[in-house]
């Protein structure tokens, strides 16, 4: 066989690719593209679902615990060792710092006093701690006696507090009720608290903006919001057993 004959042979079986053949591959490539596009994103939004939710369960837990740790101090002193009382009346600072907040969107404020070396921000107290929680541009702050106060955590919707009141002396309390129904007599007879946290997911993670209503201890209206955040309501009730009654001085 010649060599143009053996040419013309091996062209005949060596066909190009034609434009059909080429469109199609290219579509399933594109195909394939969108399909690993679409996992990488499911993916990366259900990770960060999943962080903002364990962010917001940490932040809920570590907020309980400083909150409940610090309220069960309250009114406390040292009285076996100096061998007199510091005066720690009132355990709680209704004059300056212990408030509602009027409504279910509007945060309370509590004030805490105790004996201690430091407040919550670590300064010297000179005796007596005087650590006041509140909500601020969506954080909880903790001010203390002296210096700025600082934010514990972030992400805060709201937060409300209920004073349960011992009417009969038996350290159990009778009843709750919000900080502007306490009376005036009744502010030394505060046997425990009930604290109600409402955190948000720190990005959008919902599928809508479908509203979210929640109902808040103490109020009749609710904490009514619409986005796509993700929300999370932490509460527990804290035993405050120390009720200073009177002052010994030296």
């Amino acid at each position: 066989m010649t060599n143009s004959k053996m040419m013309n042979s091996l062209k005949s079986k060596q066909q190009a690719f034609t434009l059909i053949e080429y469109m199609v591959a290219i579509l399933l490539g594109l195909i394939l593209l969108g399909g690993l596009t679409y996992l990488f994103i499911g993916m990366k939004r259900s990770n960060e679902t999943q962080s903002s939710i364990a962010q917001m369960q940490e932040s809920g837990r570590f907020a309980m615990y400083y909150l409940t740790n610090d309220i069960q101090y309250a009114g406390w002193a040292n009285v076996e060792e100096k061998g007199y009382g510091f005066y720690t009346s009132p355990a709680f600072d209704f004059a300056s710092g212990t408030a509602d907040g009027g409504s279910a969107a509007a945060s309370d404020s509590i004030k805490i006093r105790y004996e201690a070396p430091a407040d919550c921000l670590g300064n010297a107290s000179g005796g007596i701690v005087e650590n006041r929680y509140y909500v601020e541009d969506g954080q909880l702050m903790c001010e203390g006696v002296a210096g700025t106060p600082q934010p514990l955590i972030s992400n805060v919707d709201a937060l409300h507090f209920l004073y349960g009141v011992d009417t009969d002396g038996d350290t159990v309390p009778n009843k709750f009720i919000r900080a502007d129904q306490i009376a005036s007599n009744e502010r030394e007879s505060i046997a425990a608290v009930k604290v109600m946290l409402i955190l948000s997911s720190s990005n959008d993670i919902r599928p809508d903006t479908s509203a979210q209503s929640f109902s808040v201890m103490g109020h009749d209206d609710t904490y009514d919001v619409s986005d796509k955040k993700a929300r999370k309501i932490f509460s527990t009730t804290i035993s405050v057993p120390n009720k200073p009654e009177f002052i010994i001085t030296t």
